[in-house]
């Protein structure tokens, strides 16, 4: 059991590290700070990978490019407004490369599909394409709904509380999305 928890910190240290440095300096310092400690545990981490000579998992690409990218924009503002779009805008683009690569018959949830712990890891090969293309629509389409209830936030509540509801909404349905696709998996096989 330690072994398991010791390595399922590991995996959410080096894929989650930016929006969990962020979230937490939100909470203390305000935006700003957030955003500046974000971009040096991006930095950090990519040391990291870096130096283990591992390529950086989707998981990590995805959490720290767009905090990075929009949280840089608004570290050059006087008061930051762009980084409240960034979970409408992340969730849109994603969705678009999700749906892209669906429509091109090259799944990129096959690629997600390696980067998870050999205990969750669907079978990645031939026999699972077909699949792991509907799939790649089903986040398409979850992921377009995020984008979507994001922007409506973005103009609803403050920065904190979309942070915090990003968060919670963000974890809670990725939760049931990859509940409900093990589950799947499992009463289909």
């Amino acid at each position: 059991m330690a072994k398991v928890l010791a390595a399922l910190l590991v995996f959410i240290i080096k894929n989650f590290a930016t929006p969990i440095a962020f979230i937490w300096m939100f909470r203390v310092d305000g935006a700003k700070p957030a955003i500046a400690l974000a971009m040096g545990v991006t930095l950090v981490v990519l040391a990291g990978y870096a130096l283990a000579r591992q390529k950086p998992s989707p998981f990590f690409v995805v959490a720290s490019f767009f905090t990075v990218l929009m949280g840089g924009v608004d570290l050059l503002v006087d008061s930051p407004r762009f980084f409240k779009l960034e979970p409408a805008v992340q969730n849109f683009l994603i969705g678009t490369v999700f749906l892209g690569s669906a429509i091109l018959r090259a799944p990129i949830a096959a690629w997600f599909a390696t980067a998870l712990p050999v205990s969750v890891r669907p079978e990645v090969g031939e026999d699972s394409k077909e699949y792991l293309r509907k799939l790649t629509f089903v986040w398409a389409a979850y992921l377009y709904l995020k984008a979507v209830l994001f922007l409506y936030l973005a103009y609803q509540v403050d920065l904190g509380q979309l942070v915090l509801l990003r968060s919670v909404i963000g974890g809670l349905t990725l939760a049931v999305l990859l509940g409900g696709e093990i589950a799947y998996r499992k009463y289909i096989k």
